[in-house]
């Protein structure tokens, strides 16, 4: 998990892990600092694992289908559905599925979700964006798009870890939102 290795992420800060799924990230970052961890997922379902997983590793984890009622949050992670070109190395036949229309189908998803997380985000907090993907219209170009969509965002960190023996390729950003 480099990617949350290289999160700014302080104790006492508000956190929304925004795409949970198993809350893999958010465990993660709850044994890096002492967080108010909020976690959320388009599909509920997926986080169904997760308070069990929270209670064993010692941590409070609170589940919401609305995040914006506790907004602001002082960082909000949203590791974004992608086309796991950065995993191609474990799953080759996963590159035969990927067609054009889907690419767009799946930039225009990470558009959403990342115009959603947004205003999330407190004034002077961090949006991240990650996705498992090497491909520069689901990392580099989405976060392009976002900031001519939503000025005043300035980028403090990016990751790009190309697939390798010792792990899958990846790529972060992390946003900082201008204000007080």
């Amino acid at each position: 998990l480099p990617a949350v290795l290289r999160l700014p992420l302080r104790d006492g800060d508000r956190v929304l892990d925004y795409c949970a799924g198993g809350g893999g990230k958010t465990l993660a970052m709850g044994a890096l600092a002492r967080l108010d961890l909020h976690a959320h997922d388009a599909e509920r379902r997926r986080m169904a694992d997760l308070p069990t997983r929270a209670a064993r590793a010692g941590l409070e984890v609170t589940m919401l289908a609305d995040p914006e009622t506790r907004a602001p949050y002082d960082l909000v992670l949203v590791d974004a559905p992608c086309s796991g070109s950065g995993t191609w190395r474990r799953t080759p036949e996963a590159k035969w599925r990927l067609t054009a229309e889907r690419l767009a189908e799946l930039c225009g998803l990470q558009d959403r979700i990342l115009d959603d997380a947004a205003p999330l985000v407190a004034p002077g907090g961090r949006l991240a964006f990650a996705t498992c993907s090497v491909l520069r219209e689901e990392g580099s170009d989405r976060v392009e798009a976002f900031r001519a969509r939503h000025p005043g965002w300035v980028p403090s960190d990016e990751l790009r870890l190309l697939p390798g023996p010792c792990g899958d390729g990846f790529f972060q950003s992390v946003l900082e939102r201008e204000g007080d």
